[in-house]
């Protein structure tokens, strides 16, 4: 909801469903999200090297505002590779803070190859590898970031699923929950982005 104040349209305050008070204004954005994938196939992890960064890392970016973390994920993958993939389990969550006013959150995932080859990008991404997964998970010269998720997801254990949370109660556009499974009605974990229930498809 929204009020004209000035000729300006601002927010109306939350108000409190339990007491009909007004809420505290909430604090302004200073988190961004960002998703990476691992892609494993034939023993092999690939990375891939942006002009702007020190060392390889998973294919990777930011979350557009209004974008679902999965939908940017896969816009992500195509654009840095040429491959486009279906997102699966999440691996890993890393949380940094970058300065008093600004953090940093990502998410990396499992993720399935559905069509293309992968490819040099440039001018942004100047090469790319397929690296043995031993090797990868000792890399220095893959990020350690990478070299973790590339680790989780090559063990093939402890990742969350895609859970089947609607958040519809707390508002909001969109939800998106991942979780260990849990066997309960209604909390349970979802089938990965566009992989069919009885896809077993993984490389190792």
């Amino acid at each position: 909801m929204r009020r004209r104040v000035g000729g300006t349209l601002t927010p109306e305050p939350l108000v409190s469903p339990l007491t009909g008070r007004p809420l505290p204004p909430l604090p302004p954005p200073h988190t961004r999200l960002g998703v990476g994938g691992v892609l494993l196939r034939d023993g092999r992890a690939l990375v891939n090297h942006a002009f702007y960064r020190a060392k390889f890392t998973l294919p990777s970016g930011y979350v557009d505002p209004g974008e679902s973390a999965e939908a940017a994920l896969v816009r992500e993958f195509e654009e840095e590779t040429g491959v486009r993939v279906a997102v699966g389990p999440l691996v890993l969550v890393r949380h940094k803070v970058v300065s008093p006013t600004e953090s940093d959150v990502y998410l990396a995932f499992e993720v399935t190859r559905l069509a293309g080859e992968p490819t040099a990008r440039p001018p942004e991404i100047v090469e790319f590898r397929e690296v043995p997964v031993a090797e990868a998970v000792d890399a220095p010269w893959i990020s350690e970031l990478s070299r973790r998720a590339i680790r989780l997801a090559a063990r093939r254990v402890g990742a969350w699923p895609r859970s089947d949370l609607t958040g519809t109660d707390q508002g909001g556009l969109l939800t998106e929950g991942y979780h260990a499974p849990d066997g309960g009605a209604g909390g349970g974990p979802g089938r990965p982005s566009g992989v069919p229930a009885s896809s077993t498809e993984r490389a190792s």
